[in-house]
C-alpha cells in the first residue's frame, strides 16, 4: 500500500511537472507531442501543423508567417528526447489523443523506440499492437492524421568508432557521444539523457546549430552541404529537401547548450579551429520575419491540375499540383496519394500516415476535380481570403474521406 501511494505522488508529481516554452507548442499550448520543425526552424505539434496548413495554396508558420509548401516529417529525435525527459506528460498526451483517433479513426504510425524507425505496426482493426506508441493530440486540435518516414538511426546510434584526429587536434566533428545525466534530481534510468540522444545525423556527434530536414532528419548547419545547384537532398534517406536551405532551430540549440555545455563548447571550438564557414543565406529563425515563399501561379490559371486538399504520401507537397496517382489496393480510411515526382522515382519510403501501402502496389491517374476548383478560386477570390485550413474543408465536406461515395475526394489523404 505505501508503495502504491508513493507511486501516486510521484505521478502526481511528473504530471505537474513544468514544461520549459521551448517544449511548449505555439498553437496548443501544451508539450510539444510529435513535433515538427518548420524550415523557418520553429517547432509545432504534428496535429497542430497539420490543421493549420492551407489546402489551397503555400501555409505559413503560425509563429513568424514564414511561408512553405511542403508538410514535414516528424522529427523523431524531438520526439524520443521529449518522451524521455517528460515520460508522464507525454504519455497523458498519448491518452488524450489515442480517444480522439478512436472517435475518427484515423491512427497515427507508431515510432519503434529500439532502431528509431517508423513502423505502421496496426491490426485490421486499426488499433495498434503495441502500447508503447505514442499517437499523441493536443485537446486544441481538431483530429488529423498523422505521419512517418523511414528514419534508420537517425537518432539512437552511437558513434562506434573514436573521433578522427589530425596532427593531434580534433576533428570538427568534436568529441564522441559520451553518456550525460539530466541535471535533475530522483531521475529514473529511463529518463537519462545521453549525447547519444541528440547526435547529428551526419557526423554522429552532439548537434551544432541543428537544422531539421523536411523528411526530419537532424543535422549540424555545417554538416549539411548542398552541393552543385542542385535541390538539397538527404544523406541518409535520400530525400530531397524542397525549397530554401533549413535555419536553425534555436529552441533545440539553447537545449542542448545547457544541458551539454562542456561538449558543446569543444563542438564549437572545434568547428572554431577548423573555420568553417556557415553560409550566410542561412539565418536562424529569429533573424528571419518571414518571406513571401513561392511564387505559385496556379491559383490564377484555370487549366492548371490542383488537387484541392490532397497532398503527397511522399513528399509532402500540399494540395498536390500536376499528376496525382492514388493507389488501388490501400484500404485505409485514409487514402494513398502521390504527386507525379514521387510516382515517377518510385521512392521505398514508407507514406507519412497509418497506411500499409507497399511496393505492389498499384496505383491509377486521378483527375482533379475541375468544378470543385473553380467554385473555390471564385468563393475565395470574392472573399478576399485564401486561407482555408484542413480542418474548415473537412468539416464543410463529410464525405470527402470516402471512397465509396466519391472517388475524386480531394482530402482522403491530406497531408
Amino acid at each position: 500500500m505505501e508503495n502504491n501511494a508513493l507511486r501516486d505522488r510521484i505521478f502526481a508529481d511528473n504530471e505537474h511537472e513544468e514544461i520549459p516554452d521551448s517544449f511548449v507548442c505555439c498553437v496548443c499550448l501544451d508539450l510539444l507531442y510529435k513535433p515538427i520543425v518548420l524550415s523557418c526552424g520553429h517547432i509545432c505539434c504534428f496535429w497542430c501543423v497539420y490543421n493549420s496548413m492551407n489546402c489551397l495554396r503555400e501555409s505559413q508558420c503560425p509563429v513568424c508567417r514564414h511561408q512553405y509548401y511542403h508538410f514535414p516529417t516528424v522529427c523523431q529525435m524531438l520526439h524520443f528526447l521529449l518522451l524521455k525527459i517528460y515520460s508522464v506528460p507525454y504519455k497523458r498526451r498519448e491518452e488524450q489523443t489515442l480517444e480522439e483517433e478512436k472517435k475518427s479513426g484515423f491512427y497515427s504510425p507508431q515510432f519503434d523506440p529500439e532502431t528509431c524507425e517508423s513502423q505502421a505496426k496496426f491490426g485490421h482493426s486499426g488499433i495498434p499492437f503495441s502500447s508503447s506508441i505514442v499517437n499523441l493530440k493536443s485537446n486544441s486540435c481538431n483530429v488529423g492524421t498523422s505521419e512517418c518516414m523511414e528514419q534508420s538511426g537517425s537518432t539512437t546510434h552511437e558513434r562506434d568508432e573514436g573521433t578522427v584526429y589530425s596532427n593531434g587536434e580534433p576533428d570538427i566533428v568534436g568529441t564522441p557521444a559520451k553518456r550525460k545525466k539530466l541535471p535533475q534530481e530522483d531521475i529514473s534510468l529511463q529518463q537519462k539523457l545521453s549525447v547519444a540522444d541528440v547526435t547529428c545525423t551526419m557526423c554522429k556527434q552532439l548537434l551544432f546549430h541543428p537544422v531539421v530536414l523536411n523528411c526530419g532528419h537532424v543535422y549540424c548547419q555545417t554538416c549539411v552541404v548542398n552541393t552543385d545547384d542542385d535541390m538539397l537532398r538527404c544523406q541518409v534517406c535520400q530525400s530531397p529537401h524542397p525549397s530554401r536551405f533549413p535555419k536553425v532551430c534555436l529552441e533545440l540549440d539553447h537545449f542542448l547548450e545547457e544541458q551539454f555545455p562542456e561538449e558543446y563548447r569543444q563542438r564549437r571550438d572545434a568547428i572554431e579551429l577548423k573555420q568553417i564557414k556557415v553560409k550566410l543565406e542561412t539565418p536562424s529563425c529569429s533573424l528571419d520575419k518571414g518571406n513571401k515563399g513561392e511564387n505559385i501561379d496556379w491559383w490564377s490559371d484555370p487549366d492548371s491540375k490542383v488537387h484541392i486538399g490532397v497532398g503527397c504520401d511522399f513528399c509532402g507537397m500540399f494540395p498536390i499540383i500536376g499528376d496525382r496517382y492514388r493507389c488501388a489496393d490501400c484500404t485505409e480510411k485514409m487514402g494513398f496519394d502521390l504527386c507525379g515526382d514521387c510516382y515517377a522515382t518510385r521512392s521505398k519510403l514508407p507514406g507519412r500516415f497509418n497506411q500499409q501501402h507497399t511496393s505492389e502496389h498499384k496505383f491509377n491517374l486521378e483527375q482533379s476535380n475541375i468544378i470543385h476548383n473553380i467554385m473555390l478560386r471564385l468563393a475565395t477570390a470574392q472573399l478576399g481570403d485564401t486561407s482555408i485550413s484542413v480542418g474548415e474543408i473537412a468539416s464543410d465536406s463529410p464525405t470527402m474521406f470516402d471512397d465509396e461515395e466519391d472517388n475524386h475526394s480531394d482530402s482522403e489523404t491530406t497531408n
